[in-house]
Formats: C-alpha cells, sequence, structure tokens
C-alpha cells in the first residue's frame, strides 16, 4: 500500500520557527512534506496555481508577519477557498496571548485552533491532531 503525502504549509516569516517546526513534524514518523512560506502572498499564490502540488493537508500560520499579516491571509483566504477542491484546516500559532487575539481566533471559522509559540511537544500534538 503506497502512503500518500500529507502536504504542510508553513506560513511564518521567522526562518528559525519553519526550522524548528519542521524537525518536530519529522520526529512524528509521518509522511509529510513541509512548505515553507516567509510571507503570506506566496502561500496565497501558491494556494491559488498549485503547479502540480497536492493541496495541503494543513496550514500553519503566524499572525504578526511583514507586509500581509495572518488576518490579512485568511481575509484573502476566504475570497479563494470556494474555488479549491478541498477546505483546508488552518492553525494560527503566535507568541502573542493577548486575550483580544484569542477570542478573535474562536470567532474566525477557518482557524481551528491558536497554538502559542514557542512549542513543545503538547503543542505539537494539538497541531499533528489536525492532520
Amino acid at each position: 500500500m503506497v502512503e500518500t503525502v500529507k502536504q504542510v504549509y508553513v506560513v511564518d516569516d521567522d526562518e528559525i520557527f519553519h526550522f524548528i517546526l519542521k524537525k518536530m513534524l519529522e520526529q512524528n514518523g509521518e509522511n509529510l512534506e513541509v512548505t515553507s512560506f516567509l510571507c503570506a502572498e506566496d502561500a496565497l499564490e501558491e494556494l491559488q496555481h498549485p503547479k502540480g502540488h497536492p493541496l495541503p493537508s494543513l496550514i500553519i500560520l503566524d499572525m504578526n508577519m511583514q507586509r500581509m499579516n495572518g488576518w490579512d491571509f485568511i481575509e484573502a483566504y476566504r475570497g479563494i477557498k470556494c474555488h479549491l477542491s478541498q477546505q483546508i484546516p488552518i492553525i494560527m500559532c503566535s507568541s502573542s496571548i493577548d486575550m483580544r487575539d484569542i477570542q478573535k481566533v474562536k470567532r474566525t471559522p477557518e482557524l481551528k485552533a491558536y497554538i502559542t509559540k514557542p512549542l513543545d511537544s503538547e503543542k505539537m500534538q494539538q497541531i499533528k491532531d489536525y492532520l
């Protein structure tokens, strides 16, 4: 039996976060391919024009980025999600512990969870539960 590779998009302007998250996901032993985007615009472009790649099973999205932040990404995603062949769960990942941010995530149907940085094994399990 051929196991399908699950695609995970990581949208975050912090290269170190990409490295750490990729290493932690690889420890899981699942058949994952992690695609890193340092800006939200590139991730949106890839979603709209996937160039033969499967759509991701999960998007891990930073809240605070240059140019287009996580909330801007969600707004743009709303405009394209009806054209995608599947709905993609999105996890917001940020160092913010501001209750207003947490409440906004709860009111945003596209967001399945809010995970604070830094990541640990418990938070990684939350992420893996969406794969």
